[in-house]
């Protein structure tokens, strides 16, 4: 995970969006309903109960140990002093994600493919980022996205590429010639 940069209020990532009524102008000077307002979301993500959530997941997804050496038996050993660590740490913005360690593995056709591991408490915090964003960014996203999304799979896009392409062979395609 790359560190997190804040430098203004206006770099900050959002967590609660609000719909807003009433007209404002946007960025072409056209009027804009319904814009939306956000607010900070660090606060949200080092909040011991976010942070207990994500601990329980990484800990059910299992995984191995980052450059670190930590593993999940022994995060778990001392969880609570690993936790109360992350919360303060992420709340006084003094937390740095560790390196990532590089593991090569064998692919079938031959060769190898190259795998991130990052360390425990890493993936911890990456999981507490992510269990607050999805509720914000999952409904704007569009229904033909496919990559990086709970539920989705590149299995679920090619289906979907068929489906459309089946359909497309009773319409005149491409729809503009």
């Amino acid at each position: 995970m790359a560190e997190v940069r804040i430098s203004s209020q206006c770099e900050r990532p959002c967590a609660d969006v609000e719909e807003t009524q009433g007209a404002a102008s946007g960025a072409e000077g056209k009027e804009c309903s319904g814009r939306r307002k956000v607010h900070s979301l660090i606060d949200k993500v080092y909040d011991s109960v976010n942070l207990a959530e994500a601990w329980k997941r990484v800990r059910e997804n299992k995984g191995s140990c980052g450059v670190d050496g930590l593993t999940i038996t022994d995060f778990e050993e001392r969880q609570e002093e690993y936790l109360t660590r992350l919360h303060r740490q992420l709340r006084d913005q003094t937390y740095r994600p560790r390196p990532v360690k590089r593991v090569a593995i064998a692919k079938l056709g031959g060769g190898t493919r190259n795998l991130g591991i990052p360390s425990v408490r890493d993936r911890v915090v990456q999981q507490a980022l992510v269990q607050k964003m999805n509720s914000i960014f999952e409904p704007l996203f569009a229904d033909c996205s496919f990559g990086y999304r709970p539920g989705r799979s590149p299995h679920m896009a090619m289906r979907k590429i068929w489906r459309e392409l089946n359909c497309a062979r009773s319409r005149k395609w491409p729809p503009f010639s």
